[in-house]
């Protein structure tokens, strides 16, 4: 098993240091992530000696930390294209409309993209639902750690800011930003009652989307804060008894909120065309 995740996580950071060659003009960066995981199971177990099947939701809360390898580029460097949009009209009145006149030589805008290899750990959590005992629950145990690639796209707010206050300097590095990613959770579920006993592990398809805030510090050192909803997939456990009789089955649906906090520090610039 460790050498199957041994193996993903390369291929991941492999992506990761292959992504740079798609933009001119980029950035390297590692960033050091904290913040707490709320987890929502919804766990169903079957016990074949009573024929039961019972269902129900548990939630839990736990820190998370990681760290994160990506690059960072303006939008209209990787999408360099000069475009001629054409005008057009939109009538929102009888005889009047609102009119847009196109542009010539229109080009993306230099928002701030990220793309990324994160790996978290310390979700640890635990969970009771209900079980054919009605005075005693299934109790699961669970740990899960992940590694996903993301992408973000930052979005400057100093226009709209000038605009209504007029130019406040100080806020003018901060952006709203919109995130997702997939990529693959580790989960080790334990379940026990007073009768039975189940233990596994799984590699599930995970994936996440979010939004936060950024804040440019300096020339190399940015922070950001967020929130994201994370789909930490399905996994589930045979139950045994004591003497390791097979006595039936429990699965659990993962989600978590998670609110993070990242410092991403800057060491590389680069330009595919040679420049600084």
């Amino acid at each position: 098993m460790r050498s199957q995740r041994s193996r993903t996580f390369g291929w991941l950071l492999g992506l990761a240091l292959l992504l740079p060659a798609a933009s001119p003009a980029a950035e390297l960066y590692l960033a050091g992530n904290i913040g707490i995981s709320s987890l929502t199971g919804e766990g169903t177990g079957t016990n074949n000696f009573v024929s039961l099947t019972n269902s129900g939701s548990s939630n839990d809360s736990s820190p998370i930390y990681g760290g994160s390898l990506g690059m960072a580029f303006p939008l209209n460097e990787a999408l360099p294209w000069r475009m001629n949009l054409p005008g057009f009209a939109v009538p929102y009145w009888p005889g009047r409309q609102l009119r847009f006149f196109g542009e010539e030589d229109w080009r993306f805008p230099d928002w701030p993209m990220r793309v990324e290899i994160e790996h978290l750990r310390g979700r640890n959590f635990d969970l009771d639902t209900d079980s054919f005992n009605a005075l005693e629950p299934y109790r699961a145990d669970i740990d899960s750690w992940s590694v996903m690639g993301k992408f973000r796209m930052d979005l400057p707010v100093r226009a709209p800011i000038n605009a209504i206050f007029g130019r406040v300097p100080w806020l003018d590095p901060l952006t709203i930003y919109g995130s997702g990613g997939a990529g693959l959770a580790f989960t080790d579920l334990a379940v026990s009652t007073s009768l039975l006993l189940g233990d596994d592990d799984a590699q599930e398809f995970a994936w996440q989307a979010g939004a936060g805030v950024g804040y440019q510090l300096n020339e190399r050192v940015s922070w950001s804060v967020g929130w994201r909803f994370y789909n930490l997939g399905k996994v589930d456990t045979a139950l045994t008894d004591t003497t390791f009789t097979p006595r039936g089955s429990y699965s659990v649906d993962l989600t978590a909120q998670e609110f993070t906090t990242s410092l991403h520090f800057a060491f590389w610039r680069f330009s595919l065309l040679g420049e600084d």
